[in-house]
């Protein structure tokens, strides 16, 4: 169990405003103090049933203060144009999660599955104003409550000493509850996907791991269709990506290695402004590790 109080101190500030026209003047905005308490308790609970099986349960909460640039600074990407907010309040968390962890065959195999639920009260969006301007006019937004809940599911398969399989799979469901402030009365909102948050995502890797010899690793990454705007217009489709890691240890500490990212070469979209905008190609890096030995 653990727990913690913390307080959230905006003192006066004051920004400059800058206008967009370079020849414009620069004006100074004073901000007024604000304060928020938070008490963030955590209890988590652990019971082992067998020597092979143990469950989990937790309870939480979080507490996050809006950042300056939420707070003071605007900003361009794209199409679209995000205004600051200054009157943010902080977003609050309450969570809970309960799992269980199987191992079995004297442990060469590892399961673990585990259901979370969080809501979040006032958290901060990047809120639609005008989706027809030029640019697109958004500002930052507390968002009356929000939920997302989901499982995930981890498996590990030690083959022998060296090989190992391993796989993860997440599935999320977060929406949109409440926006009792919407300044646009846009109640399409509620139900609204959370942006940037696919829905499916999983993993799988395969590694080969004996230094003096060879370190080998591929990793497969799936991740579903996710929305990238709050009134869930501009979808940024699923994609499957290839990452390879190939590694060699030449004695004494040292290692080579060569990491390659995407080595199918998949084109997919990171962001939508709505101009797509595009993962990169594939990526190697090479390197050499050195490795000091410790001091006694």
């Amino acid at each position: 169990m653990s727990t913690s109080l913390t307080r959230w101190n905006l003192a006066p500030t004051r920004a400059l405003i800058q206008p967009a026209s370079s020849a414009g003047a620069t004006t100074l905005a004073p901000f007024a103090e604000r304060s928020e308490n938070a008490f963030s308790p955590r209890v988590s609970l652990l019971h082992p049933v067998t020597s092979n099986l143990s469950l989990t349960a937790s309870v939480y909460r979080g507490f996050r203060a809006p950042t300056l640039n939420e707070l003071y600074r605007a900003f361009r990407v794209g199409n679209v144009q995000t205004q600051a907010n200054e009157n943010l309040e902080a977003e609050r968390l309450t969570g809970a999660e309960v799992g269980a962890n199987l191992s079995a065959f004297d442990r060469r195999l590892n399961l673990r599955g585990n259901f979370f639920w969080d809501d979040i009260v006032n958290p901060i969006a990047n809120v639609t104003l005008n989706a027809t301007s030029n640019p697109i006019q958004r500002q930052r937004q507390n968002l009356g409550r929000t939920r997302s809940r989901g499982v995930e599911l981890d498996a590990v398969v030690h083959i022998t000493s060296t090989i190992e399989l391993s796989g993860g799979y997440q599935y999320v469901d977060a929406t949109v509850l409440s926006f009792p402030a919407d300044p646009t009365n846009n109640t399409s909102l509620i139900g609204n996907q959370i942006p940037q948050i696919p829905r499916n995502q999983f993993t799988l890797q395969a590694r080969y791991w004996n230094p003096s010899r060879l370190m080998l690793s591929i990793q497969g990454r799936f991740v579903g269709d996710q929305f990238d705007d709050d009134i869930n217009t501009f979808l940024l489709d699923r994609y499957f990506a290839l990452d390879l890691f190939v590694g060699h240890s030449l004695g004494h500490g040292v290692e080579v290695f060569g990491a390659f990212e995407n080595i199918t070469n998949q084109r997919y979209d990171i962001a939508k402004t709505p101009t797509p905008n595009v993962g990169p190609p594939i990526l190697a890096r090479f390197g050499v590790r050195v490795n000091f030995p410790g001091r006694h």
